[in-house]
């Protein structure tokens, strides 16, 4: 008889989950439960510029210079093995307790780029992104992107009356209804409706990790 190394791929309930994914918190759930950020660089930004200096300051080409190139080398592999282990966690965490799983499609490339960059690029959010699908599709469940363009949390989830908020606004109330919103939480139950409205009625935007065939990476190669 033959086994497999793959898991149960049937889903046990309809555990459909939002999140909104950030720098305040890594991650905030519709039902109101944030993840702090790892924050493993700058943790060990102070050892690391130790060594950077001690680096610069030895003749290159020289024992010394090797060595002290090594123990650089040493914190940044350290520093990348303790996020990507995180981000595993993490990332399983979220996969194993929910059937179907709402996030926005965040130009992560185009915020590295932003004052912000250091924040971003230290909680890896294209890795935990690509690190849920790879999870859902090993575990059969399924991710939903919703839109980048989408106004999450600008969006009263109650009335849905958009406000105009700035970065510092993370708590705000609706002009319309009155209700208090908090800006992470109002927007991952906002990604919680659309990405269940776009896979209820079946758009391009809906697809499971392991392929959808109406996907937009697919199309665009049909169409080709």
């Amino acid at each position: 008889m033959c086994h497999s190394d793959r898991p149960d791929t049937t889903p046990t309930a309809d555990r459909p989950v939002g999140i909104d994914v950030g720098l305040e918190s890594f991650t905030t759930l519709h039902t109101g439960a944030k993840t702090a950020p790892p924050k493993f660089y700058r943790r060990a930004h102070k050892k690391l510029a130790h060594a950077q200096r001690n680096l610069s300051r030895v003749q290159k080409g020289s024992n010394n210079h090797k060595k002290a190139r090594q123990r650089v080398a040493k914190i940044h592999q350290k520093i990348k093995n303790q996020r990507t282990d995180w981000l595993h966690k993490h990332a399983l965490g979220i996969i194993q307790n929910h059937d179907t799983v709402c996030i926005e499609d965040l130009n992560v490339r185009g915020l590295a780029r932003t004052k912000l960059a250091k924040s971003f690029m230290d909680t890896a959010l294209s890795t935990f992104m690509q690190m849920l699908r790879e999870k859902a599709e090993w575990h059969g469940r399924q991710v939903v992107q919703v839109g980048r363009f989408y106004a999450s949390s600008k969006t009263c989830h109650a009335c849905h009356t958009k406000a105009a908020l700035t970065l510092s606004d993370r708590v705000w109330m609706c002009p319309t209804c009155g209700t208090t919103h908090d800006r992470d939480v109002n927007a991952a139950i906002n990604i919680l409706h659309e990405g269940v409205r776009l896979l209820a009625v079946g758009t391009t935007e809906s697809q499971n990790a392991a392929g959808d065939p109406g996907s937009p990476a697919k199309r665009r190669r049909v169409g080709r």
